[in-house]
This record gives C-alpha cells, sequence and structure tokens, in this order.
C-alpha cells in the first residue's frame, strides 16, 4: 500500500524551513527585480552604441571594483560575527559590532571618492582622461550607496527580515532605476546623463534604506547604547576577519568587473560590450545562492556555534538541492539556446557573443551547485583556512585571466571565470571536508548533481545534433526542469517547508514523498 509521507523531523527543522522558506520569497524577490533590472541592461545595450556601451561597461565595472574594495568585507562580516554575539546575548558587543561596521563602509567609501578623483586629475595633467574615467567621476558616487546597501542588507539578513530586504532590494531600488532609465531615455539624454539618473535612483534607494534601520532599531531590543572603548573592544574580530575576505574579493572580482577591465586594457569598447552584454545573463545562473546565502550564513552560523552538527549538515544538504533545482532552468536555456537569447535580446550586432553566454552560464551553474561550500567555510572555519582558500582561488582566476583574457577577449574572459569556478569548488569541498563535519559529497548531492548532468547532457546532444525541431527546444528545456524538480522532491521536502503547497490538489500529491509499506 501507498501512502504519503514526509521525512522525519531533524533537530532544528522549523528553524532550518523558515530559513528555507525566508530565502524562497527572497528569490521571489529576486525574479521579480530581475526583469527591471534586465529591462535596465537592455535599454543600455539598445540605447547606445556597441562603443557606447562599452565605455558605459568598462566605467561601471570600474565603480564595482571600487565598491568591493570600499565596503572592506564588512557585508560578509556581520553575517559571521554579528549572529554569533546574538546567540550569546552580548548585546554591547552586538551593538558595538554593528557600529563599528556601519562606520567602516561608510569612511572606506569616502576615501575611494577622493582616490578616484586624484587619479583623474593625475590623468589629466598629463593628457586628456579617458571618456570612462570621465564618466567615473559621476559614477563614482554610486559607491557609498552600493556599499551601504549591502551591509544593511546583511543586517537584515541577521535578524531575519526577508520582507524588508524583498521590498527594498527587489522591488524598490530596481524600479527607481528603471524610472531613471526611461526618463532619460525619453528626454534623448547620452551616456553621462545615463549614469546620473541611476545615481539618483541609488541615493534615493539608501534614504528608504535609512528608515527601515531606524524602525528595525526602535522595534528590536538587540541594540544598546555603547561606547568608543565597546566598539574598540570588537575591532579586533571584526577587521582580523574581513581583512582575510580580501583575498576573496579580489577572487570575485577577477570573475567579473577585473575580467571586463582586463578586457577594455587589451581590447576594444566593442569587445567589452560583447562580454558584458552576455555577462548578466549569465550571472542569472548566480542570482539563486546568492539569494539563499543571505539566511544560510546567519542559519549555518548559529547552528555551529550551538554544535548542532546533525540540523547543520541537514540544512546544508537542502539549501544545496534548493539552489540546484532553482538555477536549473536558468542555466538550461542560457548553456542550449546561446545564439537565440543573443540575437533576440541584444539584436544581430551581439550574435557573436553566443558562445561566451554558453561557457559564462556554465561557469555560474558550477558555482551555484558547489557555492554553499564557501559559504559555509566563511561562517565555520579558522582565519587561516579562510586565507588559504581564498589565495588558491585568487592564484587560479589571476592566472587565468593573465593567460586567456589578453589573448582571447571576451570568450577569454569567460573561459577564465569557468575554470576559476572549477578551481574554487574543488578547494573549497576539500576544506569543508577538513575542518567541519559536513559532507559535501553526500549521496543525496551526487545524486543531484548526476541528474542534472545526464539532462543537460542529453539535451544538448538533441540540440546540437539537430535531432529534434529548434523550436520544441525551449518545450524540452522545461519539461527537463520539471522532471528534475520532481526527481528531487524527497530532498526538497517541499510539503515541509511549504504546508499550503501540500494543500493544493494533485499538486501536493505530485511533491509529496512516496513511501512503499
Amino acid at each position: 500500500m501507498s501512502k504519503s509521507t514526509t521525512t522525519p523531523p531533524t533537530p532544528n527543522s522549523g528553524e532550518i524551513a523558515r530559513g528555507i522558506r525566508g530565502s524562497s520569497l527572497l528569490f521571489a524577490g529576486r525574479c521579480l527585480s530581475l526583469g527591471m533590472n534586465f529591462a535596465i541592461q537592455l535599454a543600455a545595450v539598445r540605447y547606445f552604441s556597441k562603443d557606447e556601451f562599452g565605455v558605459y561597461s568598462v566605467a561601471l565595472s570600474a565603480v564595482a571594483v571600487t565598491a568591493v574594495f570600499a565596503a572592506f568585507g564588512m557585508d560578509k562580516t556581520a553575517l559571521r560575527v554579528l549572529p554569533r554575539y546574538q546567540s550569546s546575548g552580548d548585546l554591547t558587543k552586538f551593538s558595538a559590532a554593528a557600529l563599528l561596521m556601519a562606520v567602516a563602509t561608510f569612511l572606506c567609501s569616502l576615501l575611494a571618492i577622493v582616490v578616484i578623483y586624484i587619479t583623474w586629475g593625475a590623468e589629466h595633467a598629463y593628457s586628456s582622461p579617458s571618456r570612462s574615467m570621465d564618466l567615473m567621476l559621476v559614477m563614482i558616487w554610486m559607491t557609498p550607496c552600493i556599499v551601504l546597501d549591502c551591509f544593511v542588507t546583511s543586517l537584515f539578513s541577521v535578524f531575519g527580515k526577508p520582507r524588508a530586504i524583498f521590498v527594498r532590494q527587489h522591488i524598490l531600488g530596481p524600479l527607481l532605476r528603471l524610472v531613471a532609465v526611461i526618463v532619460v531615455v525619453l528626454a534623448g539624454g547620452g551616456v553621462f546623463a545615463f549614469a546620473a539618473g541611476q545615481l539618483i535612483a541609488s541615493l534615493i534607494g539608501v534614504l528608504i534604506y535609512a528608515t527601515l534601520v531606524r524602525s528595525l532599531i526602535r522595534e528590536r531590543n538587540d541594540f544598546v547604547r555603547v561606547t568608543w572603548k565597546d566598539m574598540k573592544s570588537t575591532a579586533r574580530e571584526v577587521f582580523s576577519y574581513s581583512l582575510t575576505l580580501i583575498f576573496g574579493d579580489v577572487g570575485f572580482l577577477m570573475r567579473g568587473a577585473m575580467v571586463v577591465l582586463i578586457i577594455g586594457l587589451f581590447h576594444t569598447p566593442s569587445e567589452v560590450a560583447g562580454f558584458q552584454a552576455v555577462f548578466p545573463a549569465a550571472r542569472l545562473n548566480d542570482i539563486v545562492i546568492a539569494t539563499f546565502s543571505m539566511l544560510f550564513m546567519p542559519s549555518a552560523g548559529r547552528l555551529f556555534s550551538e554544535n548542532a552538527i546533525d540540523s547543520l549538515n541537514h540544512l546544508f544538504r537542502k539549501t544545496t538541492v534548493w539552489t540546484t533545482v532553482l538555477s536549473f532552468p536558468l542555466f538550461l536555456a542560457c548553456f542550449l539556446m546561446p545564439e537565440q537569447l543573443c540575437v533576440l535580446l541584444f539584436g544581430e550586432q551581439y550574435a557573436d557573443s553566443a558562445s561566451t553566454l554558453a561557457i559564462l552560464s556554465l561557469g555560474f551553474f558550477i558555482n551555484t551547485i558547489v557555492g554553499m561550500n564557501l559559504r559555509l567555510i566563511r561562517v565555520v572555519s579558522g582565519l587561516r583556512t579562510l586565507i588559504l582558500v581564498d589565495v588558491i582561488s585568487l592564484a587560479g582566476a589571476v592566472g587565468t585571466n593573465l593567460l586567456l583574457v589578453p589573448s582571447w577577449g571576451a570568450i577569454g574572459g569567460a573561459w577564465a571565470i569557468l575554470i576559476g569556478f572549477v578551481v574554487q569548488g574543488i578547494v573549497c569541498m576539500v576544506a569543508v571536508t577538513m575542518t567541519v563535519e559536513v559532507n559535501p559529497m553526500a549521496w543525496r548531492l551526487i545524486r543531484a548533481y548526476s541528474l542534472a548532468a545526464i539532462l543537460t547532457g542529453g539535451l544538448w546532444v538533441a540540440a546540437s545534433g539537430a535531432l529534434v525541431n529548434p523550436l520544441w527546444i525551449p518545450v524540452l528545456l522545461g519539461a527537463a526542469s520539471v522532471l528534475f524538480a520532481w526527481l528531487c522532491r524527497d530532498d526538497l521536502e517541499v510539503a515541509n517547508v511549504f504546508p499550503e503547497v501540500a494543500r493544493v490538489p494533485y499538486l501536493g500529491r505530485l511533491l509529496s514523498t512516496e513511501q512503499t509499506g
């Protein structure tokens, strides 16, 4: 006789389910903002010439590099340090550390602005600055907005406030930037007006976040008055950890913004545009893990501090399967239909970027399915392990970029990113195995990875070998995605995470675990 059952509860299963549920809300928000952010990208690609878009991309990438250094790793530090103080009930250290991080990010942002203006002045004294450098003078003011936005998002993640993140980061922020784009396009503004519009939208977004933070402080009892002495007492732990993130942050840049800058240094703005146009589309595969990480890292930190290893293993496996299943459809579309997507979204002039899109999408999907290993290391491992992992990953990223990008341009950058993700994934899995009692190659995970590989390989053979009509490819992609989710239903435990789904006729039965007994 067959009956519907659910997986037996594990320790802290309620917290794990809430974490997955909250992450799913954030993922829904990401998908909602995805349309608006992608509209902004398409507007820039379609509105500007290929060379103009290349100039804008170089300036935007330079701002992204500046923002990462200005953040000084405080957004990630908050996800590691604050949950520990919160779990131990030390509200003085909690408040002091949060205030110290906020002040540090703001001061580093101002320092970054000063450095850019000094650089522009030095370049202007000896030669005529490039258009990208001139554009930087406007866009660099986005740095404090980006940095504070990331830090406050981490703060809301620590408090388990996915709805606040949902509203501000995934609705209001993209909506403000989209409105700015519409105004500039209708007014016939140029690339400088486009940049100014994005800056104004970012400033308004920060002001909205400030009101949300004020409400949070009034609502929570975790914040207490602190002195300069209290802040100094937490400085060593905060900065000793944030300094270790420098290698990881540079490695992150070598898989994104720095690639654009290297292409711009050795190749034409048109080559930069060919890479940057498809990069956000490929990076859609990264949205899932970035979203789930916001709540995974604080939860993992609390479980580790409570020595709840069984629950930590369960959280790791469950979150990894969820991210793999949710990112699979995006990966299939970009990997198996790159030329069609490039022409449809960006126009015929970007058709030659199809190979770049396919390679990048594979790299980001690999990062998604093994990326929770890095997130786990960041909250449970010692500083020596963190530094070692980041240094090895950085060495691989720098080496591949310097070897491939100068000679091969956009294609070389795509391969460098793919190889960098593979190296980082292997290093992180080894580090997890050696430092914490979590198995990154558990049977359930191997099963999910194998299913994804088999389905992708079968579809690739069908598509590349012209075994099916190209018009049927999207249908097959959708069917494969649904089949993959159904095959992984035991690990997703949808009925536990979303009890409402279990009450939906047919759908609840379809997603339930079937056990013969």
